[in-house]
């Protein structure tokens, strides 16, 4: 895999989340692009770099994207969001051998699927964050269960966002230098006469 090119792509993606997000947000409910690309790089990359690739995008994410508390103040937290991306990356691998890669719905739901996992830890996290130091959780003064509803229907709208993302990445695949192996398998064909 070409690191160079997933690092400048994660970067374009998370600049494109902070400065273009409200192009992509209905109410509270925000697609990102960034998912995409890890996802793209999960599902074509060697799997012992896949962790890597989704914590290095979850840093990113942390940085690019402060909490806004409810006074309206941003907080930059380091960690939610790594440890999320790496769950998400953590449950889409089991899905490489499930996915007809060439079918864009299928990546659109490993997409989804991506999210919902990242959105559910990020939650996960923010709820220990808050009891650990006494601070109020980001959604505050809405409850969880909205908060959960509207991070899956931001996970939704990342599924939805991978389709066109999908076509450019897939137009990309070969700068993106990843090793593909053809399994052999012995046979008559291959045998000789």
């Amino acid at each position: 895999m070409n690191w160079s090119v997933y690092i400048v792509a994660a970067l374009l993606a998370s600049a494109l989340d902070a400065g273009l997000g409200g192009l992509f947000q209905i109410g509270a409910v925000r697609a990102e692009i960034l998912p995409s690309i890890v996802v793209f790089m999960a599902l074509s990359a060697p799997k012992k770099l896949v962790l890597r690739g989704a914590l290095f995008a979850g840093l990113i994410a942390d940085l690019f994207g402060p909490v806004i508390l409810a006074d309206g103040s941003p907080l930059v937290v380091l960690g939610p969001r790594v440890l999320a991306y790496a769950l998400g990356a953590a449950a889409v691998i089991p899905l490489r051998g499930l996915l007809y890669r060439q079918n864009p719905l299928s990546n659109s739901a490993a997409v989804t699927i991506f999210s919902s996992f990242a959105a559910l830890a990020w939650i996960v996290v923010s709820i220990l964050r808050s009891v650990v130091t006494g601070g109020a959780v980001p959604w505050w003064p809405a409850t969880g269960t909205s908060e959960v509803v509207v991070q899956c229907l931001g996970a939704l709208g990342d599924g939805v966002l991978a389709l066109p993302v999908f076509w450019v990445l897939t137009r990309t695949k070969p700068i993106w230098g990843f090793e593909t192996k053809t399994r052999l398998t012995p046979g008559v064909a291959r045998e000789g006469l």
